[in-house]
């Protein structure tokens, strides 16, 4: 819970295994069973020495174990469940202020933080001539909160078969209760609160051509309770959030090698905290057969900008009374995230290797930057290596 790591992780994998065929438009049941490992490593970059007030400038590495398994069961029925085990350790930082010489200070972790997080999800999908309907139900607890989240999606395609329609609704429910809560007044405020989110998501699908289809969508997500970081000094948030997406995704296949495709994607962000993003990723699909072999290369790029949050300032003792966060995450920066992915399939057997290094900073947010230096920003890798088998 201390940095939402997960989300990243997330991300990454939900990236990996880029189809590359327009037959993924397809709603057909799937009619193999799959069972597959991945293990990842999350690396940060130390913070900077400089500008860190603290001895500790180590900052968070998350080893992550993923098992995923997948089968048809009675009728058009598939399943799928997915058991996640993750261990975190490092330091976090605390707060981020200006001294009287007007340069930026970080304040870390006196000690490292050791952690565990369990994560179980079991998704039932039940598949139609014309579209599909699933549900999902997610179990995670780690030493300072429980969560619980259920999800509702479905797929309709249409009677041109060439546009398909999409939605989601998703709930979830998060329990805190903060490690070392005798550190902070702030940590046995945040006992036993609950942050609670409701996400709905729309969007259309097109073919439109044999080699090209086209993708989008809004997004809304609400959340509310809990919403600041007891582990930072002087986090005070608003206690609810309105957030809205507007996506778009664009897919286009090439006869080179023995296929290729090149992604698109295009992601608009906007909520009542003031925040402003826009992201944009491209990716390059190449893929290679020979005898019973395959070989599929993703190289992948995505840049990344924000506004700050409208509260987001860097005051050592802002006044009680006043929303306030010095969380970098909230602050104005820009990020480039640039990686490759190897597959290698024979016969049923699938292994890949992802390799993805996250760097941030200030000016990279290219218009409408910030003077404001922002030690706790962060720079990651993420190495992730998976094997599948389908039977």
């Amino acid at each position: 819970m201390k940095s939402n790591k997960k989300n990243v992780l997330a991300a990454l994998a939900a990236a990996a295994a880029m189809p590359i065929s327009t037959n993924s438009h397809s709603l057909a049941a799937p009619q193999d069973s799959k069972i597959g490992y991945r293990y990842s490593q999350y690396q940060e970059a130390d913070a900077p020495r400089e500008r860190t007030f603290t001895p500790t400038i180590e900052r968070y590495q998350i080893d992550v174990h993923q098992l995923h398994y997948g089968r048809p069961i009675t009728g058009n029925w598939y399943i799928n469940t997915d058991l996640q085990y993750e261990t975190l350790t490092g330091a976090s930082p605390l707060q981020t202020y200006e001294n009287t010489d007007g340069n930026s200070v970080l304040l870390m972790t006196g000690a490292s933080i050791d952690e565990q997080r369990t994560d179980l999800r079991v998704a039932p999908t039940r598949y139609f001539s014309q579209g599909s309907i699933g549900g999902s139900i997610a179990y995670s607890t780690e030493d300072d909160y429980q969560s619980i989240a259920l999800g509702l999606e479905g797929q309709l395609e249409l009677a041109d078969q060439l546009t398909t329609l999409h939605g989601s609704i998703s709930v979830s429910n998060d329990t805190l209760s903060p490690t070392d809560a005798y550190l902070s007044s702030i940590r046995q405020d945040a006992e036993g609160n609950d942050k609670r989110s409701v996400s709905i998501y729309e969007g259309i699908s097109r073919v439109l051509t044999k080699t090209s289809v086209v993708q989008a969508g809004i997004g809304y997500t609400h959340q509310s309770g809990y919403l600041s970081d007891p582990y930072k000094f002087e986090d005070r948030r608003p206690g609810q959030r309105d957030q809205v997406t507007l996506d778009g995704r664009y897919r286009l296949y090439f006869n080179v090698g023995d296929g290729a495709a090149l992604h698109l994607d295009y992601r608009y962000y906007t909520d009542d905290w003031g925040i402003r993003s826009h992201t944009i990723t491209t990716r390059w699909a190449q893929s290679w057969k020979a005898n019973q072999w395959t070989f599929n290369l993703i190289p992948s790029l995505r840049y990344y900008r924000q506004t700050a949050a409208s509260f987001y300032r860097l005051e050592q003792n802002p006044p009680d009374d006043e929303l306030s966060s010095s969380d970098a995450r909230l602050s104005t920066f820009g990020a480039l995230t640039y990686g490759i992915e190897g597959q290698v399939k024979w016969q049923r057997w699938l292994v890949s290797l992802d390799i993805q290094q996250y760097d941030s900073a200030e000016n990279l947010a290219l218009i409408q930057t910030s003077s404001t230096e922002t030690p706790a920003l962060v720079d990651y890798q993420v190495v992730s290596l998976g094997i599948e088998y389908r039977y």
